[in-house]
């Protein structure tokens, strides 16, 4: 039995790695999207700084977006080292594309390295995360719980992006869970971990900071609960508190160049950008749930914005578990040793989302942290349900319940891989999926422009030929030459409209139809046919158009 154990300890983080890394890898210089032009060329940027040792010069966002400029760093070196030589400070999306393409570099495979790190620092923090996981839900619970993480699109999609969503949920979820096992078993290791992964989160992005409080709320509801009349115990908090602190500042030393030589104006620039963003709006209209805002400010609708982005970008088996997990608790069963754990997940996911709710600008991915807690928690409701059933039906073989998790899992899977390559086209089915979606969320990332970007790189005389397109930055990686932008606004100035009507193609994308604009420009397409149309899922996501004689 002990041998077995042993076994059991390595296999199955083995498996879950494999889970994970098996949908995030493959293809992943396929398309990019609308703000990967940008952490491609702040990663060059931050390569041919930190080259240069020119430490100050890494401050290049308030986001800090670390992590993320890491993950590209290495893009660079593995792929383009030579950038170092030939590269410049501060330069252009058009700059960094042409100086890639003149020497011979594809600017999407430099993105598909930086792709590739950003996987595997979300799976470093993933496979931490497991080991925290199991002593705090029970291992069948938390390989449910993982596994359905692992296999999650919303998930995969934002974690094989050269962005910060992703990377955020990672290192807030093993955050969260290693700060609930310190607190369970008083482990300095864990508290330690726990204060890397958050100083993580902060340099991800500035929500992360968002940890913080929680963690000292649950920090101050255990020793409410658990004080003692003796000094022992509060002699304990302030040496624990003081480790997180020195943990999260360390981090943040180590990783942050910029800290090394600037770190009153790094503090200053994040601190005035997390006050200032949560204020901030959006560039143009936004639609959600059957409307068009022009302003960008969903007013009412901002309560329910979240709580419906969830439910169209989870999955119906998420949500049975949720639901499983919540009627056990409502019920009361028995389960003393777990429940802390699951009450301090549910609550951080809670106030995240509530904090979330508090910005105007509002995009369902903002959420996407939310989702790691609240998945383990439907993990531990699908292990905790079939648990029950294998007890009230005593004559179903040993095997039966493992069967129905095996089952649960195989269909979680079932539901990424029909969304591959993409991820982010998925929506969950029982909500009305892909036909619905476009009635309630405003669709697409970025995602078919590459396939609008293949037809055109076809066509005769392309090269030629003068081509416009939406999210252009990006759209320009994929197209093999120049393709001007069209602004988001809500209707062009006259000769803005008249130089885009000049062009020979058009590539116009499917959020601005759902939200009209620029309203004079789509007027004057809805006339035309296009030549093409980029479809997956059921759903147009990119239409072209050729309005000249190239």
């Amino acid at each position: 039995m002990e041998n077995r154990e042993k076994l059991g300890r390595v296999v199955q983080p083995a498996l879950l790695l494999l889970a994970f890394l098996a949908l995030r890898l493959p293809n992943l210089g396929r398309f990019a999207t609308a703000d990967e032009a940008l952490w491609l060329r702040n990663s060059a940027d931050f390569y041919y700084a930190v080259m240069h040792a020119d430490w100050q010069a890494t401050f290049l966002s308030s986001h800090p977006g670390i992590t993320t400029l890491w993950a590209g760093f290495l893009g660079f070196l593995m792929r383009f080292p030579e950038y170092r030589d030939v590269g410049e400070s501060a330069i252009s999306d058009f700059g960094l594309r042409h100086l890639l393409l003149n020497r011979g570099v594809n600017p999407v495979e430099v993105l598909a390295a930086g792709r590739a790190a950003v996987v595997i620092f979300a799976a470093m923090a993933f496979i931490a995360s497991w080991f925290y996981a199991r002593r705090l839900l029970g291992v069948r619970a938390a390989m449910i719980g993982m596994a359905l993480f692992a296999f999650d699109p919303f998930l995969i999609a934002h974690q094989r992006l050269l962005h910060q969503d992703g990377l955020l949920t990672s290192f807030m979820l093993l955050a969260m869970l290693a700060f609930l096992d310190y607190l369970r078993a008083g482990r300095w290791s864990a508290l330690i971990v726990a204060g890397v992964a958050t100083g993580l989160s902060g340099l991800t992005k500035t929500p992360g900071w968002f940890v913080v409080p929680v963690i000292a709320g649950l920090a101050f509801w255990h020793w409410v609960r658990q004080r003692k009349t003796g000094a022992t115990e509060t002699q304990k908090r302030i040496p624990s508190i003081a480790l997180f602190g020195i943990v999260i500042l360390a981090t943040w030393a180590l990783l942050f160049p910029a800290m090394w030589r600037i770190p009153m104006e790094v503090l200053d620039g994040v601190l005035d950008y997390t006050l200032v963003s949560a204020q901030g709006g959006y560039s143009g209209p936004v639609f959600f749930n059957g409307m068009v805002y022009p302003l960008g400010d969903l007013g009412k609708a901002s309560i329910i914005f979240y709580p419906l982005s969830f439910l169209w970008r989870s999955t119906p088996l998420v949500l049975a578990g949720l639901g499983f997990a919540g009627w056990l608790l409502l019920r009361k069963i028995p389960e003393t040793r777990h429940h802390d754990a699951i009450v301090g997940l549910f609550l951080f996911a809670l106030f995240f989302g509530l904090l979330m709710s508090l910005g105007v600008k509002k995009f369902d991915r903002y959420l996407l942290p939310a989702h790691g807690p609240l998945i383990l928690i439907a993990g531990w409701g699908w292990s905790r349900i079939a648990e029950a059933w294998q007890k009230k039906s005593p004559k179903q073989p040993d095997w039966a319940a493992n069967g129905v998790l095996a089952l649960v899992l195989g269909l979680q899977f079932a539901s990424a891989w029909t969304s591959a390559p993409y991820f982010l086209s998925y929506y969950n089915p029982s909500m009305g999926g892909n036909a619905k979606a476009p009635e309630t969320m405003m669709v697409g990332w970025g995602e078919g422009l590459d396939k609008a970007a293949s037809y055109l790189n076809m066509q005769p005389g392309i090269g030629d030929a003068k081509v416009a397109s939406w999210y252009s930055s990006s759209f320009n990686l994929l197209f093999a030459h120049d393709a001007a932008h069209i602004l988001i606004v809500d209707a062009l100035p006259d000769d803005e409209l008249q130089a885009l009507l000049g062009m020979d193609y058009l590539v116009v994308y499917i959020h601005q139809w759902q939200r009209g604009t620029p309203a004079n420009l789509l007027e004057i397409l809805s006339r035309e046919e296009p030549v093409f149309i980029a479809g997956m899922d059921g759903l147009e996501y990119a239409r072209v158009y050729r309005l000249g004689n190239p």
